[in-house]
């Protein structure tokens, strides 16, 4: 039986508590095993390739992921690699428009490199998709950093901070596969990181809307390549599952 510490009731979060346990749930199981997230993506990593193989697009919720890692040097030496996560427009909530800017009509659009829309658009993409944050792991498959991205980087479509943040509780899976634990493992540690990524996302439109007045002059600032991550934090992960599972000590029975 798991009891219940002595800590206040009015400090609980249910959303950051059931997050947090099925993040616990999923590791423990992994664990047992001798597994990790990083075991469940694949079993031979190459550098540049998006896993799950095919990567992950949801046909019921039109949420998306893919995992990958940049050659040696571009990324931190403390990564393995990162999720990239999406919502396609039909999995989006109501009343949300693309943020459209006067010059946007007078430029290309990005991907004038000659390898389509963003460096990083997957070619499981329809249509209308945001970029919601990504995740970066460590070698334990431990989330380490979360990070924004300019619009090159994704090709997605912009939304401003506010309409993403409506975005992110629509970020499920209700397909069933063998990325399953993979799927309800990062829906969670996203649930688990909202306030962060709230924070990133309000940090990405400011850091935009500054580099636009003071630097974009004959590149549009969502295809400048000198700005590729808007707003970025680091994760103290054990931490934030200690304190969301405060009120849960013993995970024994999972």
């Amino acid at each position: 039986m798991i009891l219940p510490s002595r800590i206040a009731q009015a400090e609980r979060d249910p959303d950051l508590e059931a997050a947090a346990l099925e993040i616990a749930r999923v590791e423990t199981i992994l664990a047992r095993d001798g597994r990790t997230i990083l075991d469940l993506l694949t079993a031979s990593f190459a550098r540049g390739a998006h896993y799950p193989e095919g990567e992950i697009w949801d046909d019921v919720t039109h949420a998306q992921y893919f995992y990958h890692a940049h050659p040696d040097g571009g990324r931190a030496a403390d990564e393995h690699g990162h999720f990239h996560t999406f919502l396609g427009a039909a999995g989006m909530p109501r009343g949300i428009a693309p943020l459209i800017l006067p010059e946007m009509a007078l430029g290309p659009a990005s991907g004038g490199d000659g390898r389509g829309v963003g460096t990083h658009r997957s070619p499981r993409d329809r249509g209308v998709v945001s970029h919601l944050i990504g995740l970066t792991l460590d070698g334990f498959g431990r989330p380490i950093e979360l990070f924004t991205t300019n619009r090159w980087v994704t090709g997605e479509t912009w939304f401003r901070a506010d309409d993403v943040e409506r975005m992110l509780p629509c970020f499920g899976f209700a397909e069933t596969g063998a990325a399953s634990a993979i799927s309800r493992w990062l829906s969670a540690v996203l649930s688990l990181l909202r306030p962060q990524i709230v924070r990133l996302l309000e940090e990405r439109d400011s850091a935009v809307m500054d580099w636009r007045r003071r630097r974009s002059r004959t590149v549009h600032v969502f295809d400048d390549r000198r700005l590729e991550i808007p707003s970025s934090c680091a994760i103290d992960f054990a931490a934030e599952l200690t304190k969301a599972l405060a009120f849960y000590p013993s995970l024994s029975d999972f």
